[in-house]
């Protein structure tokens, strides 16, 4: 129970100032945006109560006054990169509120991919994440879908944005060299497989199409999806 009301006071800014060791010199905000600055360039994996102290001259130990642990300083991490997210524009079409709603989110994780490594299983419930996840539900209501039905389009856009911004990171990533890689590996499998493009014609349509739409394919098709899988399932809620 005291963890549990340590961790949202932190998450609401009501935590108490620390009462133990010197004069404090460090703020809460001070040690979250280092530990998001260092999570953004070496991954989740990167944050460590030494890496952060070293970050701050300061001990590991001495920010145990600060935050209870590792755990519930990535937890308010988490909480306080969603403040990026900004508040569902006022569109009178509510599919394309709701599609902005998506890709305002998708960016987010794009921005900060360690963000999709921390496990959705049990919320933070912090004021930040919440907003977002408000924001949605506002425009689900405003739409008139019905109330049972919420939750699930709602998991379902999570899911779709989630996916995405793994996708938009990785294409991204492999920019430089996928041009490359396709080129290569498509003559090794005309070599290897010449019978490809006859066992799998369908496949190499869609290949071939997506070879026509500009020098990084592979970026639209991936931008494409996102949407289109975003207007289908909002398609069916009519």
């Amino acid at each position: 129970m005291e963890d549990a009301v340590r961790t949202l006071e932190l998450l609401w800014g009501k935590a108490p100032a620390p009462r133990r060791g010197p004069n404090q010199t460090l703020t809460v905000d001070q040690l979250v945006t280092t530990a998001i600055g260092i999570a953004d360039r070496d991954g989740l994996k990167g944050v460590t109560m030494r890496a952060v102290g070293k970050e701050l001259d300061r001990t590991a130990m001495s920010l145990y006054t600060y935050v209870p642990g590792r755990e519930v300083l990535i937890t308010v991490m988490h909480d306080r990169v969603h403040a990026e997210v900004p508040t569902p524009r006022k569109i009178a079409d509510w599919r394309k509120a709701v599609t902005a709603w998506c890709q305002e989110l998708r960016e987010l994780y794009v921005r900060h991919p360690w963000v999709l490594e921390v496990s959705q299983a049990r919320p933070g419930f912090g004021p930040h994440e919440q907003d977002v996840l408000e924001g949605l539900l506002r425009l689900l209501a405003r739409a008139e879908v019905p109330l049972a039905v919420r939750p699930t389009v709602t998991s379902a856009l999570y899911s779709i944005v989630r996916e995405a911004a793994k996708r938009k990171v990785e294409a991204l990533a492999e920019s430089a060299q996928s041009a490359e890689w396709w080129a290569e590996r498509g003559k090794a499998l005309q070599a290897v497989a010449p019978d490809f493009a006859e066992r799998y014609p369908e496949s190499t349509a869609i290949a071939r199409h997506q070879s026509t739409q500009g020098p990084q394919p592979w970026i639209k098709a991936a931008e494409d999806a996102f949407t289109g899988a975003i207007a289908l399932l909002l398609a069916g809620l009519s």
